[in-house]
């Protein structure tokens, strides 16, 4: 009986360390999210291999970088190797709140690369600072670059100053969204998600770089409707130092925008 107390010590503490163990393989195997400044903290990206990109959409220049290829990491890190792919979406989470998103499979079948740092920064930097509209905008911590993607193509996102990368449905958060019995709304709909959602929330969904567009007011609430059409054109106009940039936006497009803005101004968030 005295070696009893010693006997459940021992029973406890295994099964401490089972339990511990098993809850560690869970994380790894059905992780969603990978947190790169966790991953760069604990000395994960210390093998680099030098990437030129013609043409660097964020730079306007070619570009060296040291980067790892995107598709190895990616399954390295998430459990994205053992799901249904097709059904999924990639979310880039930038540090400034820019949550730009792509096709899974796209992004897997491209020659994509994380970039750790750029190959030609200044001393004591990781990136060279990039300079838009008059601002200077930070690249680092991380930055999506690929090889033969023509940088025009709008389907492919070029994230830069990422912090994380979510995997996600493909039609997460549609349903909130999309018009319903509306079709007048519909293509500026379509619109609003490939130009305006990485940036602009609706109802809490899509980034927050910049205001939130419906709830408690949407944005045609208290915007005259010639000058909202005019400003999604060309921000610069309005505002001095404007972070928003020229989308190339069509006056056709605006009006587009517009009608499905004010559509939504009739589902706002509950």
């Amino acid at each position: 009986m005295k070696y009893l107390p010693i006997l459940l010590i021992i029973i406890v503490l295994t099964s401490c360390n089972s339990q511990k163990s098993k809850k560690t393989t869970a994380v790894k195997t059905d992780s969603l999210t990978i947190d790169l400044v966790d991953l760069k903290a604990k000395k994960m990206f210390n093998s680099t291999q030098k990437i030129t990109v013609e043409d660097d959409p964020v730079y306007h220049k070619t570009k060296t970088y040291n980067t790892v290829p995107l598709k190895a990491l990616l399954e390295k890190f998430s459990s994205v190797a053992s799901l249904k792919q097709e059904d999924l979406k990639v979310v880039f989470e930038c540090e400034d709140g820019y949550k730009p998103e792509m096709n899974l499979i796209q992004l897997l079948n491209a020659k994509a690369y994380l970039a750790i740092s750029d190959a030609d920064a200044p001393a004591g930097r990781d990136f060279s600072l990039i300079l838009k509209d008059g601002h200077e905008m930070k690249a680092a911590p991380f930055y999506v670059v690929y090889e033969g993607i023509n940088a025009k193509d709008g389907t492919y996102k070029w994230p830069y100053n990422l912090v994380k990368i979510h995997f996600a449905l493909a039609n997460e958060n549609i349903a909130a969204l999309l018009p319903i019995n509306a079709p007048h709304a519909m293509a500026g709909y379509e619109i609003f998600k490939n130009k305006c959602q990485t940036c602009h929330a609706l109802n809490g969904v899509g980034g927050v770089m910049g205001p939130e567009l419906n709830y408690p007011k949407n944005i045609t609430e208290y915007w005259k409707e010639a000058d909202l059409k005019a400003f999604i054109i060309n921000p610069a106009a309005y505002r001095n130092g404007v972070k928003m940039p020229k989308l190339e936006i069509k006056p056709s497009e605006s009006e587009e925008i517009y009608q499905y803005l004010s559509y939504m101004a009739t589902r706002k968030k509950q």
